[in-house]
């Protein structure tokens, strides 16, 4: 009798599977992103550290997006931040380093390796951090020396994340 229901019911209740599937799909909260990813649990650590030792990064990355996630967990943390990309205006670019510069209430700075050029000076900072490596490693030479310029008064630390360690 089972067996003749359940034969019977199947071709109606096929369409009602997709829908509590669909009904049964959860997305986590933006703020756990964190947690999915294990450079971003290494770099909540890291970050941690070196602000308690009053430290000043700069946080490279090769990717765009990848600065709008990380736009996200810096606010998420609490940490004042700016950020310069490839679209930033170069009328705003000079004013972005000036401020950081400047401001030792901006404790990190953002920025995608192919945003710089000439004239970059970001000696505010004492702290590299390459979230990621460029696939052009002349990219991430030159944005480590970006806080390595005329006027750094203190030693430059820099860090590359691995997945579970960062390399010093």
């Amino acid at each position: 009798m089972e067996c003749t229901i359940e034969k019977h019911m199947a071709p109606k209740t096929k369409s009602l599977h997709q829908i509590v599937s669909r009904m049964n799909t959860a997305f986590p909260d933006s703020r756990l992103i964190q947690y999915d990813c294990g450079k971003l649990q290494t770099l909540d650590v890291l970050l941690r550290q070196l602000k308690v030792q009053q430290h000043r990064v700069l946080i490279f990355t090769q990717m765009a997006r990848m600065l709008d996630i990380l736009e996200a967990f810096l606010t998420f943390h609490g940490h004042i931040y700016l950020r310069l990309d490839g679209s930033t205006r170069i009328d705003q670019r000079q004013v972005l380093m000036e401020r950081f510069n400047a401001d030792k209430r901006y404790f990190c700075f953002i920025l995608s390796t192919r945003s710089g050029g000439i004239g970059v000076n970001l000696t505010g900072a004492d702290t590299v951090i390459f979230y990621d490596s460029d696939w052009n490693p002349t990219m991430d030479a030159q944005a480590q020396d970006r806080c390595h310029r005329i006027g750094q008064t203190r030693d430059v630390h820099i860090y590359r994340l691995g997945e579970k360690f960062w390399f010093k």
